[in-house]
């Protein structure tokens, strides 16, 4: 009897055999490059999830950090700001004051110009609590003794200095108001440069993560065209050496 087998001629036969053998072969090497292409992608993934991983750790330190940050300065402000409101109230208070007290100072001014030698006489001795017969007026003249006038000249020169010293005061207060105002003016640019930067932050690391998607594609993409390659490669030196596919 004669079978399929024996009826095809052997040269056939032969080439049959080789192709299979071939094609078992190179479905081998596909696989084995296969595998060897998804081992790499394999270790790329867990290296980029242990990298991830370690990024978000270090985030999360950094967001702590922040946020203490964050929450001192925001104790540290409500505290500035009980201070100021203090202050700003005590200066209300002062200034208040001093505007009474120059205007009495002019309406007594005022009246000081209309009085009588009698009159001022009797003032003097009641601002320098000055004793019977110190100082008394006689006609349109105020007359004291020596150590009472000596008394109006300290009282002068103190008077002179202090309008002086009234003088810088007003001049230092104006000076500390106006670093006041600069130090208000250094804390909003810095609050607005820190909110600029969690921006800049947030932008980088969806930049980061974007850029670390591409480079995963493309880290992708040269190892299929790595396989490819040493498919091609296995092919071509199988045809040079054997003279077939």
């Amino acid at each position: 009897m004669v079978t399929l087998n024996d009826a095809v001629p052997a040269p056939i036969k032969k080439d049959v055999a080789f192709l299979t053998h071939h094609l078992i072969l190179t479905g081998v090497i596909l696989g084995a490059i296969t595998l060897g292409a998804w081992g790499v992608q394999a270790m790329m993934a867990k290296a980029h999830k242990e990298q991830a991983d370690e990024s978000r750790l270090e985030l999360a330190v950094v967001v702590d950090q922040v946020k203490r940050l964050e929450e001192k300065q925001a104790s540290d402000d409500a505290a500035t700001q009980q201070r100021e409101a203090a202050a700003n109230a005590l200066i209300q208070s002062l200034i208040a004051a001093v505007n009474a007290r120059d205007k009495a100072l002019d309406d007594q001014i005022k009246k000081n110009g209309s009085l009588s030698a009698q009159e001022a006489a009797a003032r003097l001795s009641q601002q320098y609590n000055a004793q019977p017969g110190e100082i008394v007026a006689s006609g349109n003249t105020v007359i004291a003794n020596l150590p009472m006038s000596r008394n109006f000249v300290s009282t002068f020169d103190t008077l002179v200095v202090c309008k002086a010293d009234l003088g810088d005061t007003q001049k230092q207060l104006s000076a500390e108001q106006g670093k006041e105002t600069d130090l208000k003016t250094q804390i909003s640019d810095r609050d607005n440069t820190i909110k600029g930067k969690d921006v800049e932050l947030e932008k980088q690391k969806k930049a980061d993560g974007d850029d670390k998607k591409v480079a995963v594609d493309n880290e992708k993409k040269k190892h299929k065209w790595y396989a490819i390659g040493g498919v091609v490669l296995i092919e071509a030196v199988k045809f040079y050496l054997t003279g077939k596919p």
